[in-house]
């Protein structure tokens, strides 16, 4: 159920950076898109808690990410908190959709592919050449 050894020694990591680069690009480009465009709201009211929650969300399901070995389970919980932006920022604010599923979604899955790569990688038995044998 759960990764063990090395494989998840570089899961852990590849999901700490992932929330790294998730904690520093989100308000490098919201303040990009501010500077850019003007303010995306209206009279400047946010959806400020809902975007709390879902920032603390996402940092949250990278350790529990890495640490569980089925790919169902690594999508179901990377599901959780993009399910959380749509509800929350459908109707009222698709460009801030975008911005908060598009782009943590792919570093996510990145990390993930990366790690299911390396893990089922370390996994096969070694061949042996013929010419050893």
């Amino acid at each position: 159920m759960f990764l063990r050894g090395k494989p998840l020694l570089i899961a852990l990591l590849l999901h700490l950076v992932v929330a790294l680069l998730y904690w520093a690009l989100i308000p490098l480009g919201m303040n990009w898109y501010r500077d850019s465009f003007g303010f995306t709201s209206h009279r400047d009211i946010g959806l400020g808690i809902a975007q709390f929650h879902l920032f603390h969300m996402f940092l949250g399901a990278q350790p529990l990410i890495a640490v569980l070995r089925p790919l169902f389970a690594k999508l179901l919980v990377l599901a959780v908190p993009l399910t959380f932006a749509t509800w929350t920022l459908m109707h009222n604010h698709p460009l801030r959709l975008l911005y908060f599923t598009v782009g943590p979604g792919l570093l996510a899955l990145a990390a993930i592919a990366t790690s299911v790569c390396y893990a089922s990688r370390s996994r096969l038995p070694a061949t042996m050449d013929t010419a050893d044998a």
